[in-house]
């Protein structure tokens, strides 16, 4: 497993910077001076929760905390304590962890851990399961001054503990986010909330050229700070918009600024993604720094097609992208080529016929695989439609790029689901305030998130990641936060693709 953010993190410490910072800090841990945070992780899910928000336990992994001896709940604790700015250090068999001025360091096969330099027995020796090592999760907490509980109904291990005022991250919320920023038209791009957006991209810009992701509703204006903002979050990726966003936003407000700053982090942005393709003519989830299902070709949240409309624009020299060199161009040309291939190469057939794409395929293997604990491998019925509408952009298509949109299109058509519809409820008794439900509505059509690649049959889950075939089955936690219906099919059946399908109806076939 990736070490990359232990490693910096073991530098700082043997420079006795942040020990030295952590211990005064402790000195200031009061009410009056502190927060009080949660931390939650819960037996049966490969998940943590810190102060409501869930986060993988071991990011990219689909680890799960286990029962040790005498019902002792171990658990890998080093993104906890990333999420708690606090500091882990560990070369795999020896770990060294700080929060709030206490030291507490363990070994494997030892019980006998050093607590500020003390020796204090542990009720279990750390362990290793799937390469990744496990601590008693009730021990540590306690030693770094948490008082623990134990939710026995919900098998769920809770640690509550202060944290000095502001030394934790805090997204912020603000009135552009990538809710609403392409919505802007091109003049708000000349003015001074557009700039302050963009001062904050170069800023959060890290050093390989690419952005780390952000909330769908945190504020695009925000400057992350890197002393808080944990460090396994700041890696660069193409997932949920990011990289793409930011290019896109800079070139559009180099054009009407003329400032270079502008102009270079956008090329940057754009080198980022040309290096970073495979071979095999995908990208992973995040690069270059990545590890587990971030490895795999993510068409997931439209990341595949996104990269591949910024490339294309790049390739053009046109619009907000005259700045391109030619030899810039023809590396995006080359790049946009080998990601079409990919895309019709990848085209699902089942029983002979075409069908849509999966979220995710496996980096090497390129087959279907599954990407978060809760996201199967499957057929996407929302990514898809992105794919298929990156097709239908393509100036004079060949005849496989035809062929693909029209097998696609039929695909959907024949996935609807007619007269129902998901609808959210308000209801205070419930944790979120609000539930999901799907009901009968005349005229009403969505269509799976998923798929099965096999039966075609509406997929669900849950973040234990068991194939469920109902959308009643899914835990209220998954049903309230995710999108297991979209309705991005209907606007590409009924308006985009007639309009297409003007142009290329003569060319219309019949899978083999």
């Amino acid at each position: 497993m990736n070490r990359y953010h232990y490693l910096m993190r073991s530098t700082a410490i043997a420079s006795g910077l942040l020990i030295g910072a952590e211990v005064n800090a402790a000195k200031d841990l009061s009410w009056e001076k502190a927060d009080l945070h949660e931390v939650a992780i819960m037996m049966s899910e490969p998940m943590m929760r810190v102060d409501g928000s869930y986060h993988e336990l071991l990011d990219a992994y689909y680890l799960k905390p286990v029962y040790g001896a005498n019902n002792t709940v171990m658990a890998p604790l080093e993104d906890i304590l990333d999420e708690l700015n606090g500091f882990y250090v560990t070369n795999g068999n020896q770990v060294k962890i700080e929060l709030n001025g206490r030291i507490v360091e363990m070994s494997l096969g030892s019980q006998i851990a050093l607590v500020n330099e003390n020796t204090v027995e542990m009720p279990i020796t750390p362990q290793k399961f799937d390469d990744a090592l496990y601590l008693p999760f009730k021990f540590v907490f306690e030693q770094l001054g948490a008082k623990y509980s134990w939710n026995k109904k919900r098998e769920r291990a809770v640690a509550t503990l202060l944290r000095p005022k502001g030394s934790m991250f805090k997204s912020e919320k603000g009135p552009i986010s990538l809710k609403t920023i392409y919505k802007k038209d091109d003049g708000w791009f000349v003015s001074a909330e557009a700039k302050q957006v963009a001062e904050a991209m170069l800023r959060n810009q890290n050093t390989d050229g690419g952005w780390f992701k952000v909330g769908s509703s945190a504020s695009l204006a925000q400057v992350y700070n890197r002393d808080t903002f944990p460090m396994y979050r700041q890696k660069s990726t193409i997932d949920n918009d990011a990289t793409y966003v930011q290019i896109t936003t800079l070139a559009k407000v180099y054009g009407h600024t003329q400032d270079e700053r502008y102009k270079e982090s956008a090329l940057r942005g754009i080198e980022y993604l040309i290096n970073g393709q495979l071979n095999n003519g995908g990208w992973p989830q995040f690069f270059p720094e990545t590890r587990g299902y971030h490895k795999h070709i993510t068409f997931n949240d439209d990341a595949i097609s996104n990269t591949l409309t910024v490339l294309r624009d790049v390739a053009s020299q046109k619009g907000g992208y005259k700045f391109i060199s030619d030899t810039m161009a023809s590396a995006a040309k080359e790049a946009v080529e080998k990601g079409i291939a990919l895309i019709l190469d990848r085209q699902v057939v089942v029983n002979g016929k075409k069908t849509g794409w999966c979220a995710q395929y496996h980096y090497q293997t390129l087959e279907c695989e599954k990407g978060r604990s809760y996201e199967l491998a499957a057929i996407s019925g929302g990514e898809s439609v992105k794919v298929v509408k990156f097709l239908m952009s393509i100036e004079n298509p060949s005849q496989d790029v035809i062929n693909a949109v029209h097998d696609a299109v039929a695909f959907l058509q024949s996935q609807s689901i007619k007269d129902k519809k998901l609808v959210k409820v308000k209801d205070p008794t419930l944790e979120f305030g609000v539930d999901r439900v799907v009901i009968d509505k005349k005229g009403a059509v969505s269509w799976p998130r998923f798929i099965d690649s096999t039966t075609l049959e509406p997929l669900f889950s849950n973040r234990q990641g068991d194939r469920l075939n109902r959308f009643d089955d899914i835990s209220y936690e998954r049903s309230v936060k995710y999108s297991w219906l979209v309705t991005s099919p209907n606007k590409l059946i009924n308006e985009l693709y007639p309009k297409w399908q003007k142009n290329y109806a003569s060319t219309m076939h019949v899978s083999l």
